[in-house]
């Protein structure tokens, strides 16, 4: 047997050896380094404490220094004085001689009950248009669209003024339409039956569901006959109740409830206008649910309808909750918007006593207190609604879903033809014939041109309203010499804007060369320079020129602002990052309205005055904007991999280089739809400025109308300037979906 070799050993080499006895060295003498003291680690964010609350008590005291030097005496004790104005529709009765906090509370049970009577109402007639868009029926799809488009892409004030101007056309109380029995609708509002002593049966209701409810874990089947014995007993105790009918008598009605003109108009154009949001919801959470599940209800026999009841409807509900939420409180918000119709809700109160009292910054503050309690409690619920749908995970979450694939079988309606067809002849019947009417309305009897004798007897439209208004409706109230350049200078930037949106395959460079030559041309047509002209400041803008330049502005200036709350809010500074999520969520919270009022009250106190309103309605645009387009980035930022920012460190880079080159690019290319969307909204919300007195499209038309010649066809006016909002909303959309579709 061959005698084994004997085993050689490899010696290390010497830098491994110097390597590893530098490694045993270091593990063996190194000490555990004292964790950093609670001070050091605090001490950014009570600095950031420290300045931001100087700085608010600096504001603070300059503001109370401008009310005490104008006579003012601030502080919340002006709650317990006389109001000294009434408030004409609520259900508390408060009088001239109540207190301010009496009549705030009877603005704040208006607008309550424009919420919960909207809420249900837009939720029912959003459901229904959202399973219209998704039918396998091409009419009735093609129909929710055109009704939802619309709606959509219009500012939700100019609808209300359009409602307002149709309920105004109704007959009288003595030719009052009766729909429904004992249900009146004339041009003083609705009238419908009321009952009377409601209130105490509800109460008890409630208290024994929620004791049957809590206890049925419990104690079983007893605790709810206990509750139901509960609720028979009050039955037996109260007052009965009694219906209150509303009758003619004399000249006008009485009896019933008999809510008013504004509260129609507010009530419908909430209702409809974020149904169509709504609609769009419902839609996008039935795309969502897997077809495994659909399947699955159909291998077991269920019917369509149960499909859709059983397996549909609960998987939907908990993807469409979230936006759902956010449409609520966007319609308890937009309720505040009753301001400009003369319906008395909270906001509207509260502006009367500021008018009264000129505490501007406690009158603002409690409304923002309000509203951000409002909103903090609607939210919670559906919030803690949303958990308690999602407690068990949201199931199957991987496969084909639903998508384009219609709701209901087309085996279904072959299996019923005549249906089908009958439904079919039906809808379309009913769509040719409102086709025509409007079509007759607006075109046919339609009269183009003259002055208002010309439309006395007209029964179409009168867009002659339009026509012999334009130059108001361009211009506003601006002098003759103006108007030249200014329509220069609105030209400019409607090719800008084009030139932006609508051109493709233009390279960069010149499309920049372009725009700065236009540029050039906005602020040589407005500043006289340099022929010499003369310069035309923001006090003397008006019309179109106010909605372009206010729009672009607060756009333009939005963009780097949000930009910096969204990475402060990243960032790892504790006191930068809750400064700007307190700043983003109270102007989320606080409706556009009340910011408008709080830069047309108290920013000319900080300022000194001297400011024009058009300055006031920027700076409220732009933080607006910015606030929602600061969440958008942020998401768009959450979701780039950690790694691309390491990526680039390593590279050398710095982090401002890092974020320019590499972050942003991809930001930018992810966020692009979401912030689209929040543009269209931006461009709407420009709409708004006419409650402070700025002199927009919308109050030219506003100024239209409040003439006696033309106060008949205001509904003219104001569908002439929706068209104008509705191509540039819908020029915006059509951008956000084609990025979409391209990936960015």
């Amino acid at each position: 047997m061959a005698p084994r070799p004997a085993p050689t050993y490899e010696r290390p080499a010497p830098d491994l050896l110097l390597l590893s006895g530098i490694t045993t060295t270091m593990t063996a003498l190194t000490l555990p380094l004292p964790a950093p003291s609670l001070l050091r680690r605090w001490l950014p964010s009570l600095a950031w404490i420290l300045v931001l609350g100087g700085m608010a008590a600096t504001l603070l005291l300059h503001i109370e220094s401008v009310q005490t030097a104008r006579g003012i005496q601030g502080g919340f004790g002006f709650l317990f004085q006389p109001a000294g104005f009434r408030i004409s529709e609520s259900l508390l009765g408060v009088t001239p001689d109540d207190p301010y906090w009496m009549s705030i509370a009877a603005g704040l049970v208006n607008t309550l009950t424009v919420a919960a009577v909207a809420i249900p109402l837009a939720t029912g007639l959003g459901i229904a248009l959202g399973l219209m868009r998704l039918s396998s029926h091409p009419l009735a799809a093609r129909c929710a669209a055109v009704i939802i488009a619309p709606l959509r892409n219009t500012p939700v004030l100019l609808q209300l003024f359009v409602w307002y101007g149709l309920l105004l056309r109704l007959p009288d109380v003595r030719q009052a339409w009766q729909p429904l029995p004992h249900v009146l609708l004339s041009n003083r509002g609705l009238a419908l039956p009321a009952l009377q002593g409601w209130l105490p049966y509800a109460v008890v209701l409630a208290v024994a569901l929620m004791v049957g409810w809590r206890a049925r874990r419990r104690v079983g089947n007893p605790a709810v006959y206990a509750s139901l014995a509960i609720a028979a007993l009050a039955w037996a105790l109260l007052p009965a109740i009694h219906i209150d009918l509303p009758i003619k008598r004399g000249l006008g009605l009485q009896g019933g409830w008999q809510p008013s003109i504004e509260f129609a108009a507010l009530l419908i154009g909430l209702v409809v206008f974020h149904a169509a949001y709504i609609a769009d919801i419902v839609r996008a959470a039935v795309r969502a649910v897997p077809i495994g599940l659909v399947e699955a209800g159909q291998a077991m026999g269920l019917t369509p309808r149960a499909v859709l009841r059983l397996v549909i409807a609960p998987y939907a509900a908990r993807v469409a909750l979230p936006p759902y939420a956010n449409q609520c409180l966007s319609l308890v918000k937009n309720s505040t918007l009753a301001i400009a119709i003369g319906y008395q809700e909270l906001m509207a109160v509260i502006n009367t006593a500021i008018t009264q009292t000129g505490l501007a910054l406690e009158g603002i503050a409690l409304a923002v207190a309000v509203y951000l309690t409002l909103a903090l409690a609607l939210g919670g619920g559906l919030s803690a609604w949303n958990a308690r749908n999602t407690r068990h995970g949201p199931g199957d979450t991987h496969g084909a879903r639903l998508g384009d694939r219609p709701l209901w079988n087309a085996a279904d309606g072959e299996r019923r033809p005549w249906r089908g067809k009958l439904a079919s002849t039906a809808m379309a019947v009913l769509l040719a014939a409102a086709a025509w009417a409007l079509l007759d309305w607006a075109v046919v009897r339609a009269v183009w041109q003259g002055g208002p004798a010309a439309c006395a007897n007209a029964a179409g439209a009168c867009w002659a309203a339009v026509g012999e208004n334009l130059p108001l409706l361009f211009f506003g109230t601006m002098a003759e010499a103006d108007r030249g350049p200014a329509l220069a200078a609105c030209a400019a930037l409607l090719a800008g804007i084009a030139l932006t949106l609508g051109v493709r395959g233009l390279p960069a460079q010149i499309r920049g060369a372009l725009l700065i030559a236009l540029l050039a041309v906005v602020v040589a047509a407005l500043t006289g320079w340099p022929w010499g002209g003369a310069l035309i400041g923001p006090q003397r803008w008006g019309g179109l020129l106010v909605t372009l330049i206010l729009a672009i502005a607060a756009l333009a200036a939005a963009v780097p602002l949000a930009f910096a709350l969204a990475l402060l809010r990243r960032s790892g500074s504790r006191a930068g990052s809750l400064a700007a999520a307190g700043l983003i969520e109270a102007v989320r919270g606080v409706p556009l309205v009340t910011q408008l009022l709080f830069a047309s009250f108290v920013l000319p106190m900080l300022l000194g005055g001297g400011v024009s309103k058009f300055s006031m309605a920027l700076a409220a645009l732009t933080l607006h904007t910015a606030c929602l387009l600061a969440e958008v980035l942020r998401g768009a930022l959450q979701a780039i991999p950690p790694g691309q920012m390491m990526a680039a460190r390593a590279l050398g880079m710095r982090p401002a280089t890092a974020y320019a080159t590499v972050i942003w690019p991809q930001a930018r290319r992810i966020a692009a739809p979401a912030a689209l969307g929040v543009f269209v909204g931006a461009v709407k919300d420009t709409s708004l400025v006419s409650i402070i007195g700025v002199f927009d499209v919308l109050g030219a038309a506003k100024a239209v109308v409040a003439g006696t010649d033309w106060r008949p066809y205001h509904v003219e006016v104001y569908l002439a300037v929706a068209l104008l909002y509705f191509v540039a909303s819908l020029a915006l959309t059509r951008v956000a979906r084609r990025m979409e579709t391209r990936g960015g």
